[in-house]
Protein backbone atom coordinates (compact mmCIF):
# COMPACT_ATOMS: atom_id res chain seq x y z
CA UNK A 1 0.00 0.00 0.00
CA UNK A 2 1.33 3.34 -0.98
CA UNK A 3 0.49 5.30 1.47
CA UNK A 4 2.32 3.16 4.42
CA UNK A 5 5.41 2.11 2.31
CA UNK A 6 7.78 3.80 4.40
CA UNK A 7 6.57 1.58 7.87
CA UNK A 8 8.00 -1.63 5.85
CA UNK A 9 11.12 -0.71 7.24
CA UNK A 10 11.73 -1.36 11.05
CA UNK A 11 14.17 1.78 11.81
CA UNK A 12 11.66 3.99 10.75
CA UNK A 13 8.42 2.36 12.36
CA UNK A 14 9.97 2.70 15.58
CA UNK A 15 11.28 6.02 14.69
CA UNK A 16 7.71 7.78 14.09
CA UNK A 17 5.81 5.89 16.55
CA UNK A 18 7.84 8.28 19.14
CA UNK A 19 7.55 11.41 17.03
CA UNK A 20 3.73 10.69 17.30
CA UNK A 21 3.80 11.00 21.09
CA UNK A 22 6.04 13.46 21.13
CA UNK A 23 4.28 15.40 18.47
CA UNK A 24 0.97 15.17 20.44
CA UNK A 25 2.41 16.74 23.59
CA UNK A 26 4.18 19.10 21.57
CA UNK A 27 0.94 20.61 20.40
CA UNK A 28 -1.18 20.48 23.49
CA UNK A 29 1.69 22.27 25.25
CA UNK A 30 1.83 24.78 22.50
CA UNK A 31 -2.11 25.57 22.80
CA UNK A 32 -1.23 25.64 26.70
CA UNK A 33 1.10 28.33 26.36
CA UNK A 34 -0.90 30.06 24.22
CA UNK A 35 -3.97 30.35 26.05
CA UNK A 36 -2.19 31.02 29.23
CA UNK A 37 -0.48 33.76 27.77
CA UNK A 38 -3.70 35.17 26.34
CA UNK A 39 -5.35 34.98 29.90
CA UNK A 40 -2.84 36.85 31.81
CA UNK A 41 -2.02 39.56 28.91
CA UNK A 42 -5.16 39.62 26.97
CA UNK A 43 -3.08 41.02 24.15
CA UNK A 44 -2.47 40.44 20.81
CA UNK A 45 1.14 41.77 20.57
CA UNK A 46 2.22 40.33 23.81
CA UNK A 47 0.51 36.99 22.53
CA UNK A 48 2.22 37.12 19.43
CA UNK A 49 5.70 37.86 20.96
CA UNK A 50 5.13 34.40 23.47
CA UNK A 51 3.94 32.49 20.66
CA UNK A 52 6.78 33.61 18.18
CA UNK A 53 9.55 33.25 20.86
CA UNK A 54 10.66 29.46 20.32
CA UNK A 55 10.27 29.96 16.67
CA UNK A 56 12.72 33.37 17.26
CA UNK A 57 15.49 31.36 19.05
CA UNK A 58 15.48 28.44 17.32
CA UNK A 59 16.29 30.49 13.87
CA UNK A 60 19.16 30.87 15.99
CA UNK A 61 20.20 27.76 16.57
CA UNK A 62 19.12 26.19 13.37
CA UNK A 63 21.17 28.42 11.26
CA UNK A 64 24.27 26.86 11.85
CA UNK A 65 22.33 23.53 13.24
CA UNK A 66 23.07 21.84 9.42
CA UNK A 67 26.79 22.24 10.24
CA UNK A 68 26.72 20.27 13.42
CA UNK A 69 24.01 17.57 11.30
CA UNK A 70 26.54 17.27 8.91
CA UNK A 71 29.71 16.26 11.16
CA UNK A 72 28.00 15.12 14.25
CA UNK A 73 26.16 11.99 14.99
CA UNK A 74 22.58 13.24 14.56
CA UNK A 75 20.72 10.57 16.44
CA UNK A 76 22.91 11.50 19.54
CA UNK A 77 22.09 15.31 18.72
CA UNK A 78 18.30 14.75 18.58
CA UNK A 79 18.47 12.32 22.34
CA UNK A 80 20.69 15.09 24.09
CA UNK A 81 18.14 18.14 22.66
CA UNK A 82 14.87 16.27 23.65
CA UNK A 83 16.07 15.78 27.41
CA UNK A 84 16.70 19.26 27.68
CA UNK A 85 13.38 20.21 26.22
CA UNK A 86 11.60 17.69 28.92
CA UNK A 87 13.10 18.98 31.84
CA UNK A 88 12.53 22.60 30.40
CA UNK A 89 8.23 21.52 30.34
CA UNK A 90 8.79 19.81 33.89
CA UNK A 91 9.70 23.22 35.01
CA UNK A 92 7.18 25.07 33.13
CA UNK A 93 4.75 22.48 34.62
CA UNK A 94 5.77 23.74 38.19
CA UNK A 95 5.66 26.46 37.90
CA UNK A 96 2.00 26.86 36.74
CA UNK A 97 0.87 24.91 39.19
CA UNK A 98 2.14 26.77 41.86
CA UNK A 99 0.88 29.77 40.31
CA UNK A 100 4.09 31.92 39.59
CA UNK A 101 3.66 32.16 35.65
CA UNK A 102 4.45 35.26 34.57
CA UNK A 103 5.06 36.57 30.68
CA UNK A 104 8.82 37.01 31.57
CA UNK A 105 8.70 33.15 32.62
CA UNK A 106 6.85 31.74 29.79
CA UNK A 107 9.00 33.65 27.24
CA UNK A 108 12.29 32.88 29.15
CA UNK A 109 11.42 29.05 28.58
CA UNK A 110 9.89 29.22 25.28
CA UNK A 111 13.41 30.89 24.31
CA UNK A 112 15.66 27.83 25.72
CA UNK A 113 13.24 24.96 24.74
CA UNK A 114 13.31 27.08 21.25
CA UNK A 115 17.37 27.09 21.09
CA UNK A 116 16.75 23.23 21.45
CA UNK A 117 14.52 22.69 19.08
CA UNK A 118 16.83 24.21 16.22
CA UNK A 119 19.82 22.08 17.45
CA UNK A 120 17.40 18.92 16.86
CA UNK A 121 15.17 20.05 14.20
CA UNK A 122 17.77 19.94 10.99
CA UNK A 123 19.25 16.53 12.56
CA UNK A 124 16.10 14.97 12.58
CA UNK A 125 15.01 15.65 9.43
CA UNK A 126 18.09 15.02 7.84
CA UNK A 127 18.09 11.55 10.09
CA UNK A 128 14.96 10.04 8.07
CA UNK A 129 17.64 9.76 4.63
CA UNK A 130 19.63 7.72 7.19
CA UNK A 131 16.87 5.98 8.52
CA UNK A 132 15.66 4.11 5.04
CA UNK A 133 17.66 1.17 3.80
CA UNK A 134 15.74 1.73 0.66
CA UNK A 135 16.13 5.32 -0.68
CA UNK A 136 12.89 5.15 -2.85
CA UNK A 137 10.75 5.47 0.03
CA UNK A 138 11.95 9.42 1.25
CA UNK A 139 9.39 11.08 -0.25
CA UNK A 140 7.01 8.61 1.73
CA UNK A 141 8.62 8.87 4.80
CA UNK A 142 8.43 12.61 4.76
CA UNK A 143 4.75 12.78 3.81
CA UNK A 144 4.05 10.16 6.75
CA UNK A 145 6.04 12.57 9.04
CA UNK A 146 3.91 15.13 8.16
CA UNK A 147 0.97 13.25 8.53
CA UNK A 148 1.73 12.05 11.88
CA UNK A 149 2.67 15.47 12.45
CA UNK A 150 -0.53 16.93 11.49
CA UNK A 151 -2.76 14.04 13.02
CA UNK A 152 -1.54 15.18 16.47
CA UNK A 153 -2.50 18.61 15.51
CA UNK A 154 -5.74 17.32 15.93
CA UNK A 155 -5.31 14.83 18.98
CA UNK A 156 -3.58 17.80 20.56
CA UNK A 157 -5.19 20.63 20.80
CA UNK A 158 -8.48 19.27 20.57
CA UNK A 159 -7.15 16.74 24.33
CA UNK A 160 -5.67 20.18 25.37
CA UNK A 161 -8.96 22.05 25.18
CA UNK A 162 -10.35 19.48 27.44
CA UNK A 163 -7.64 19.53 29.42
CA UNK A 164 -7.44 23.07 30.28
CA UNK A 165 -10.76 23.89 32.05
CA UNK A 166 -10.41 20.61 34.02
CA UNK A 167 -6.90 20.12 35.05
CA UNK A 168 -5.36 23.37 33.80
CA UNK A 169 -2.57 23.87 31.52
CA UNK A 170 0.16 22.53 33.93
CA UNK A 171 -1.15 19.44 33.34
CA UNK A 172 -0.68 19.48 29.30
CA UNK A 173 2.90 20.86 30.17
CA UNK A 174 3.73 17.75 32.30
CA UNK A 175 2.37 15.38 29.93
CA UNK A 176 5.18 17.25 27.08
CA UNK A 177 7.72 16.95 29.70
CA UNK A 178 6.76 12.78 29.97
CA UNK A 179 6.92 12.22 26.25
CA UNK A 180 9.88 14.46 25.01
CA UNK A 181 11.75 11.16 26.43
CA UNK A 182 10.10 9.13 24.62
CA UNK A 183 12.07 10.37 21.62
CA UNK A 184 15.32 9.26 23.74
CA UNK A 185 13.99 5.86 24.37
CA UNK A 186 13.19 5.15 20.83
CA UNK A 187 16.10 6.28 19.19
CA UNK A 188 17.90 3.50 21.31
CA UNK A 189 16.28 1.17 19.63
CA UNK A 190 17.36 2.57 15.79
CA UNK A 191 20.02 2.04 13.10
CA UNK A 192 21.34 4.50 10.60
CA UNK A 193 22.64 3.80 7.34
CA UNK A 194 24.79 5.92 4.80
CA UNK A 195 25.28 8.30 7.84
CA UNK A 196 29.58 9.36 6.82
CA UNK A 197 30.57 11.37 10.19
CA UNK A 198 33.95 12.44 8.68
CA UNK A 199 36.29 15.14 10.18
CA UNK A 200 35.73 18.15 7.79
CA UNK A 201 39.28 20.09 6.59
CA UNK A 202 37.27 23.29 6.51
CA UNK A 203 36.31 24.98 9.96
CA UNK A 204 32.59 25.94 11.33
CA UNK A 205 32.52 29.14 9.45
CA UNK A 206 33.79 27.57 6.48
CA UNK A 207 31.30 24.82 6.28
CA UNK A 208 28.90 27.11 6.88
CA UNK A 209 29.56 29.08 4.08
CA UNK A 210 30.31 25.87 1.84
CA UNK A 211 26.71 25.00 2.69
CA UNK A 212 24.68 28.62 1.92
CA UNK A 213 26.83 29.13 -1.22
CA UNK A 214 25.59 25.56 -2.75
CA UNK A 215 21.99 26.45 -1.53
CA UNK A 216 22.01 30.05 -2.98
CA UNK A 217 23.83 28.88 -6.21
CA UNK A 218 20.89 26.32 -6.76
CA UNK A 219 18.54 27.68 -8.54
CA UNK A 220 15.37 25.86 -7.66
CA UNK A 221 16.68 25.40 -3.68
CA UNK A 222 17.09 29.04 -3.56
CA UNK A 223 13.86 29.45 -5.23
CA UNK A 224 12.86 26.86 -2.74
CA UNK A 225 13.91 28.45 0.54
CA UNK A 226 12.82 32.20 -0.37
CA UNK A 227 9.33 31.15 -0.82
CA UNK A 228 8.68 29.61 1.87
CA UNK A 229 10.25 32.47 3.68
CA UNK A 230 7.91 34.76 2.06
CA UNK A 231 4.61 32.74 2.13
CA UNK A 232 5.48 31.63 5.91
CA UNK A 233 6.01 35.66 7.02
CA UNK A 234 2.70 37.03 5.27
CA UNK A 235 0.54 33.65 5.75
CA UNK A 236 1.06 31.00 8.33
CA UNK A 237 1.85 33.55 11.32
CA UNK A 238 -2.56 33.77 10.86
CA UNK A 239 -2.32 31.44 13.49
CA UNK A 240 -0.81 33.48 16.48
CA UNK A 241 -4.58 35.01 15.95
CA UNK A 242 -6.73 32.09 16.56
CA UNK A 243 -7.39 33.25 20.17
CA UNK A 244 -8.21 36.29 19.25
CA UNK A 245 -10.27 34.87 16.97
CA UNK A 246 -12.09 32.65 18.95
CA UNK A 247 -12.26 34.86 21.94
CA UNK A 248 -13.45 38.69 20.12
CA UNK A 249 -15.39 37.15 16.71
CA UNK A 250 -16.98 34.33 17.94
CA UNK A 251 -17.17 34.77 21.74
CA UNK A 252 -16.10 31.64 22.56
CA UNK A 253 -13.52 30.03 25.05
CA UNK A 254 -10.92 27.25 24.94
CA UNK A 255 -12.49 24.28 23.75
CA UNK A 256 -13.12 26.23 20.10
CA UNK A 257 -9.77 27.19 20.29
CA UNK A 258 -9.17 23.41 20.39
CA UNK A 259 -11.17 23.29 17.59
CA UNK A 260 -10.03 25.81 15.57
CA UNK A 261 -6.14 24.24 16.41
CA UNK A 262 -7.56 20.64 15.50
CA UNK A 263 -9.27 21.63 11.77
CA UNK A 264 -6.27 22.67 10.98
CA UNK A 265 -4.68 19.74 12.22
CA UNK A 266 -7.23 17.61 9.62
CA UNK A 267 -6.62 19.48 6.69
CA UNK A 268 -3.14 19.16 6.96
CA UNK A 269 -3.42 15.18 7.74
CA UNK A 270 -5.49 14.76 4.32
CA UNK A 271 -2.44 16.76 2.57
CA UNK A 272 0.25 14.29 4.26
CA UNK A 273 -2.25 11.48 3.04
CA UNK A 274 -2.53 12.75 -0.51
CA UNK A 275 1.60 13.37 -0.56
CA UNK A 276 2.10 10.23 0.47
CA UNK A 277 0.29 8.15 -2.01
CA UNK A 278 2.86 9.94 -4.73
CA UNK A 279 4.82 8.24 -6.27
CA UNK A 280 7.62 10.13 -6.86
CA UNK A 281 8.87 13.83 -6.35
CA UNK A 282 8.07 14.61 -10.00
CA UNK A 283 5.74 17.37 -10.78
CA UNK A 284 6.28 18.80 -6.93
CA UNK A 285 6.32 22.33 -8.04
CA UNK A 286 3.11 22.50 -9.69
CA UNK A 287 2.04 20.49 -6.55
CA UNK A 288 3.12 23.30 -4.05
CA UNK A 289 2.21 25.90 -6.23
CA UNK A 290 -1.90 24.67 -6.00
CA UNK A 291 -1.33 24.13 -3.15
CA UNK A 292 -0.14 27.45 -2.11
CA UNK A 293 -3.36 29.18 -4.23
CA UNK A 294 -5.37 26.79 -1.63
CA UNK A 295 -3.60 28.05 1.41
CA UNK A 296 -4.49 31.79 0.07
CA UNK A 297 -8.13 31.27 -1.33
CA UNK A 298 -8.71 29.47 2.34
CA UNK A 299 -7.43 32.15 4.50
CA UNK A 300 -9.41 34.99 2.71
CA UNK A 301 -12.83 32.50 2.97
CA UNK A 302 -11.76 33.28 6.79
CA UNK A 303 -11.57 36.25 6.73
CA UNK A 304 -15.17 36.90 5.25
CA UNK A 305 -16.68 34.46 7.36
CA UNK A 306 -19.29 35.13 10.08
CA UNK A 307 -20.11 31.26 10.67
CA UNK A 308 -18.09 29.75 13.28
CA UNK A 309 -18.76 26.33 10.56
CA UNK A 310 -17.40 27.83 7.80
CA UNK A 311 -14.35 29.05 9.59
CA UNK A 312 -13.35 25.68 10.81
CA UNK A 313 -13.59 24.20 7.09
CA UNK A 314 -11.40 26.93 5.68
CA UNK A 315 -9.30 26.98 8.12
CA UNK A 316 -8.89 23.22 7.40
CA UNK A 317 -8.64 24.13 4.02
CA UNK A 318 -5.64 26.61 5.00
CA UNK A 319 -3.99 23.37 6.57
CA UNK A 320 -3.74 21.10 3.93
CA UNK A 321 -2.28 23.96 1.48
CA UNK A 322 0.18 24.76 3.97
CA UNK A 323 1.21 20.70 4.81
CA UNK A 324 1.68 20.31 1.15
CA UNK A 325 3.37 23.42 0.70
CA UNK A 326 6.22 22.79 3.33
CA UNK A 327 6.03 18.58 2.74
CA UNK A 328 6.49 18.85 -0.80
CA UNK A 329 9.17 21.31 -0.31
CA UNK A 330 11.35 19.27 2.48
CA UNK A 331 10.78 16.58 -0.10
CA UNK A 332 12.40 18.57 -3.02
CA UNK A 333 15.02 20.16 -0.93
CA UNK A 334 16.14 16.45 0.01
CA UNK A 335 15.84 14.68 -3.08
CA UNK A 336 17.96 17.46 -4.82
CA UNK A 337 20.47 18.01 -2.25
CA UNK A 338 24.03 16.39 -2.15
CA UNK A 339 24.38 13.83 0.45
CA UNK A 340 27.27 15.87 2.39
CA UNK A 341 25.32 19.35 1.93
CA UNK A 342 22.24 18.13 3.00
CA UNK A 343 22.11 18.87 6.53
CA UNK A 344 23.12 22.12 5.85
CA UNK A 345 20.37 23.00 3.54
CA UNK A 346 17.83 21.83 5.58
CA UNK A 347 19.13 23.81 8.01
CA UNK A 348 18.52 26.87 5.84
CA UNK A 349 15.26 25.60 5.01
CA UNK A 350 14.21 25.31 8.43
CA UNK A 351 15.82 28.52 9.78
CA UNK A 352 13.92 30.41 6.93
CA UNK A 353 10.95 29.12 8.13
CA UNK A 354 11.36 30.02 11.92
CA UNK A 355 12.26 33.62 11.47
CA UNK A 356 9.44 33.99 9.06
CA UNK A 357 7.16 32.50 11.75
CA UNK A 358 8.59 34.74 14.26
CA UNK A 359 8.32 37.86 12.73
CA UNK A 360 5.34 37.32 11.18
CA UNK A 361 3.84 36.34 14.56
CA UNK A 362 5.18 39.79 15.46
CA UNK A 363 3.90 42.05 13.08
CA UNK A 364 0.58 40.28 12.86
CA UNK A 365 0.00 40.67 16.52
CA UNK A 366 0.97 44.41 16.14
CA UNK A 367 -1.41 44.88 12.80
CA UNK A 368 -4.21 42.96 14.86
CA UNK A 369 -3.71 45.22 17.76
CA UNK A 370 -4.20 48.24 15.27
CA UNK A 371 -6.57 47.33 12.73
CA UNK A 372 -8.40 44.38 14.07
CA UNK A 373 -8.05 40.30 13.47
CA UNK A 374 -10.34 39.90 10.40
CA UNK A 375 -9.02 43.05 8.48
CA UNK A 376 -5.01 41.39 9.18
CA UNK A 377 -6.33 37.63 7.89
CA UNK A 378 -8.05 39.44 4.79
CA UNK A 379 -4.77 41.65 3.94
CA UNK A 380 -2.56 38.45 4.41
CA UNK A 381 -4.78 36.22 2.55
CA UNK A 382 -4.27 38.90 -0.20
CA UNK A 383 -0.23 38.79 0.02
CA UNK A 384 0.04 35.19 0.02
CA UNK A 385 -2.24 35.33 -3.08
CA UNK A 386 0.29 37.61 -4.43
CA UNK A 387 3.56 35.41 -3.17
CA UNK A 388 1.91 32.78 -4.84
CA UNK A 389 1.52 34.37 -8.27
CA UNK A 390 4.95 35.50 -8.25
CA UNK A 391 6.54 31.41 -7.63
CA UNK A 392 4.58 30.76 -10.24
CA UNK A 393 6.13 32.75 -12.60
CA UNK A 394 10.01 32.26 -11.43
CA UNK A 395 9.18 28.14 -11.51
CA UNK A 396 8.36 28.85 -15.80
CA UNK A 397 11.95 30.53 -15.99
CA UNK A 398 13.46 27.52 -14.00
CA UNK A 399 12.14 24.80 -16.06
CA UNK A 400 14.01 26.26 -18.78
CA UNK A 401 17.13 27.10 -17.49
CA UNK A 402 17.85 24.96 -14.38
CA UNK A 403 19.41 21.91 -15.81
CA UNK A 404 20.68 20.71 -12.70
CA UNK A 405 17.38 20.29 -11.23
CA UNK A 406 15.54 18.83 -14.48
CA UNK A 407 18.06 15.73 -14.68
CA UNK A 408 16.84 15.00 -11.24
CA UNK A 409 13.26 15.49 -11.76
CA UNK A 410 13.07 14.67 -15.88
CA UNK A 411 9.03 15.11 -15.96
CA UNK A 412 8.99 18.58 -13.77
CA UNK A 413 8.93 20.78 -16.82
CA UNK A 414 6.32 19.41 -18.95
CA UNK A 415 3.47 19.27 -16.91
CA UNK A 416 3.29 22.54 -15.37
CA UNK A 417 4.12 24.29 -19.01
CA UNK A 418 1.26 22.29 -20.37
CA UNK A 419 -0.92 23.28 -17.19
CA UNK A 420 -0.24 26.14 -17.17
CA UNK A 421 -0.63 27.34 -21.40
Amino acid sequence: MKLISALKDKNYRIFISGQALSNIGNLMQQVAVSWLAYQLTDSAFILGIVTSAKQMAAFFTGLFAGVIADRFNKKLIIQGAQVLIGISSLVLALITWMELASIVLLISIQLFMGLMKGLEMPCRQALVNNLLKDKSLLGNAIALNSTVFNTARVVGPGIAGLLIPLAGEATCFLIYGILSFVIVITLLFVKTYGESIKSSKLNFRAEFLEGTQYAFGFPTIKLSILFVGAFTFVGVSFVVLLPLLTGEVFNRGSDVFGYMNSALGLGAILGGIYLANRLSAAGIQRLIFYAAGIFSLSLLAVAFSNMLAITLIAIACTGLGRVIVFAGTNTLLQTISAEDKRGRVLSLYIAMFMASVTLGGLLVGAIADWIGVIPTILLEGLLCLTITIFYLGRVKILERTDTEARSIFPSEVEPLSKASS
